[in-house]
């Protein structure tokens, strides 16, 4: 239907010349590229391009094929794109962002977004690895500063079983590390992210404090820097609550952990301090640092838990560290 018409991705390209190749197996060069040709693939309701596309780690990747196919396509058709507009796109690396907005409208209503998104290059090829959206036009998603977001290590990356090294000296190469580590941990939504699971073996790690509004729903606070952290006095009393993990994508699951810790860190100045934290604070402060101990919350688990998540574990590590 399109061949000898404009591309849908509105790049004023015949679709035959623009986006028609990468739909039919050509590896788009950048990510710039993957972007047009996934949303011309969103209007042509091509949903398995948008699957094969999507990166094994991605919080939209799915096992179950066939729901996640009848999802995309329920999506291309109760949809009208009218327009794509790029705003930014930066790469670096294996790591790149381009942010858009996209008109479009969905049963006479304006549904238009803004999409920051990220893309990472696995086995020479990118692909789509989340986003962070806004409703509308949103152009303060663009930032002028430049790319620094840092490659994620995934289950099965052995430096997530290895204890992390003491920082013996808070130099500028610890400053800039902790910076990408506090833009990676909100490319991704995350409310914590430890050293080694940006393929850092330090014991270094960092958070939002997060704020309590209802159960279980949390919103993120100001950001919180650990230096070679020590826990001690873990209250008797515990409690369950639901944890997943950036290195465990599409898992969660219910851990016990004590109510309340003290903590004692170097902050970023070089302050050795030390607090006594409760609740979700000390929770999301022992999740990362189990982290840098070479531990995951999935170890803290039940066992008969454990063996339930098992295969999806191995699928998680078949799917991102095989050649699948």
């Amino acid at each position: 239907m399109h061949s000898h018409e404009s591309c849908p991705c509105f790049s004023g390209k015949k679709y035959e010349e623009c986006c028609r190749p990468f739909h039919q197996g050509v590896f788009p060069q950048n990510a710039l590229l993957l972007m047009r040709s996934r949303f011309s693939a969103y209007v042509l309701n091509l949903a398995d391009y948008i699957i094969e596309t999507t990166h094994p780690a991605s919080p939209q990747y799915s096992e179950n094929k066939f729901l996640w196919k009848r999802s995309i396509s329920q999506f291309s058709q109760k949809c009208f794109f009218s327009n794509l507009k790029v705003l930014d796109f930066k790469e670096h690396s294996i790591i790149a962002t381009v942010t858009f907005t996209a008109h479009i409208s969905q049963e006479g209503q304006d549904a238009t977004f803004t999409e920051r998104s990220t893309f990472e290059k696995k086995n020479d090829q990118w692909l789509y690895r989340g986003g962070l959206i806004a409703q509308g036009q949103a152009p303060n998603l663009v930032t002028t500063a430049p790319l620094r977001l840092l490659p994620l290590a995934y289950y099965g990356d052995p430096v997530l079983r290895r204890k992390g090294d003491s920082i013996l000296e808070i130099t500028d190469d610890i400053k800039k590390l902790i910076e990408e580590m506090i833009e990676t941990m909100d490319d991704s939504d995350g409310i914590g992210l430890a050293a080694p699971q940006v393929h850092h073996s330090l014991r270094l790690f960092v958070i939002h404090t997060p704020i309590q509004k209802e159960e279980n729903k949390l919103e993120k606070g100001s950001v919180k820097v650990f230096i070679n952290p020590i826990l001690s006095l873990p209250s008797s009393e515990t409690w369950q609550a639901p944890e997943g993990c950036l290195s465990i994508p599409t898992l969660r699951g219910v851990v016990e952990r004590p109510k309340e810790v003290t903590v004692e860190y170097t902050t970023l100045e070089g302050k050795r301090i030390q607090e006594h934290v409760s609740g979700w604070e000390a929770r999301v402060i022992m999740h990362e640092y189990d982290h840098i101990e070479g531990i995951l919350y999935i170890d803290r688990l039940p066992e008969e838990e454990q063996a339930k998540l098992k295969p999806f574990l191995d699928n998680i590590e078949k799917r991102i560290h095989g050649d699948l």
